[in-house]
């Protein structure tokens, strides 16, 4: 439905309402930016620039955080796939040869803090040679790959939010600056 609203971005006065999450949001038929409540304008952005980079929006906002970690850059990821059994992971490599053991220790400790009575998965990041180092994210399942079941993986994508936020929070402590 086109509206007599006026966008806040180009001045356009056709905007198109569309329901996101149960809110109403409206976006501008020139030039495509949203308006709305923030917290809904803001995941439908951060939705868009997912698939604009090529990644799943479940792990975009890992990957942006991963992608802040020294060091470090972010080569590959997945969200995972239930019915497959495929777990979430995220694939990264050497940005910085200088800064990169101490970007490996912070996130490593942010992993470790983060996991202490959180209910999730056990998260770890495994070092390969692929001709050059890589380093993966992912959950480290106790068991064999046939009994990996479609509830563990539908609970390392929600664990996906809890490694983010962890990341976020720690990298604005005194010990991930030092």
């Amino acid at each position: 439905m086109k509206l007599g609203l006026t966008c806040d971005e180009c001045g356009n006065k056709s905007l198109v309402a569309m329901v996101h999450e149960g809110q109403q949001v409206y976006e501008c038929e020139l030039c495509g930016a949203l308006q709305g409540d923030d917290q809904v304008v803001g995941r439908l952005e951060l939705e868009r620039e997912a698939r604009e980079f090529g990644f799943d929006p479940l792990v975009y906002p890992l990957v942006k955080a991963l992608g802040r970690v020294a060091g470090l850059r972010v080569v590959r990821a997945s969200a995972g796939q239930i019915e497959q059994r495929i777990w979430p992971f995220v694939h990264m490599q050497v940005a910085d040869a200088a800064k990169v053991l101490m970007g490996l220790e912070n996130l490593s400790k942010s992993l470790a803090l983060g996991a202490t009575g959180s209910g999730g998965l056990h998260w770890v990041v495994e070092v390969e040679y692929q001709a050059r180092l890589t380093f993966t994210l992912k959950p480290r399942f106790h068991r064999n790959t046939e009994s990996i079941d479609a509830g563990l993986v539908r609970q390392a994508q929600l664990d996906l939010t809890r490694l983010c936020a962890n990341l976020e929070r720690d990298s604005h402590l005194s010990w991930w600056r030092a």
